[in-house]
């Protein structure tokens, strides 16, 4: 079986991208905010360690997580499925360093329309909820504005990173549960040729 890291912006939902590949494929999804917080809550060894850095308002360092995702894909049974990780080239090389690195990377992506969509409709929904927000509209947008940019940044040299490596598909991050399917569906058929490729 593949091994799979999904990574998506702001605003797509990859929860549904991860439960239609999952179902299509087998893979288990992992997911690096609950293995971090499982450890947190379990009060393991790593999860002190991370406590200490929340406590004190820190990130917790990308070798901690890691090491965390790594433990965690090592006790999965056959290939994983890996949700918004890694997001930097370091947390990649961390990965592929503990013998965890992904055998191919799915970016769902957004045109520039659907996203002003999205967050068009995003900004509605929170002024529905508290219309006292209909005051900060444009500082609502300017803030979507600025999370999309931060995103663009920070992914860039990792799509360069699994590029050159032939791993990076892309695919649109828009529409419901059957819309992901239809788009996610022909990437699994051609990611279980790879596996059976492999063998």
């Amino acid at each position: 079986m593949p091994n799979v890291a999904l990574i998506a912006g702001p605003l797509v939902d990859l929860s549904s991208a991860a439960a239609v590949l999952a179902e299509a494929t087998g893979l288990q999804v992992i997911s690096p905010g609950n293995v971090c917080r499982e450890h947190v809550q379990l009060r393991t060894p790593l999860g002190e360690q991370m406590n200490r850095y929340m406590q004190t308002g820190h990130l917790i360092p990308d070798e901690l997580t890691t090491k965390a995702i790594a433990d965690a894909l090592a006790a999965v049974d056959g290939g994983w499925l890996l949700c918004n990780y890694p997001r930097r080239i370091v947390q990649a090389e961390l990965l592929a360093q503990s013998g965890h690195a992904p055998d191919t990377v799915i970016e769902l992506v957004l045109t520039k329309d659907e996203l002003d969509f999205m967050v068009r409709r995003r900004i509605e929904r929170q002024i529905e909820l508290d219309p006292q927000q209909a005051e900060r509209g444009n500082e609502l947008l300017l803030m979507h504005s600025h999370y999309q940019e931060n995103y663009q940044e920070q992914i860039e040299p990792l799509r360069d990173y699994y590029r050159t490596r032939g791993m990076l598909w892309t695919a649109s991050g828009s529409g419901d549960h059957e819309d992901m399917a239809a788009k996610l569906l022909p990437i699994t058929a051609d990611l279980r040729k790879q596996a059976r490729f492999r063998r």
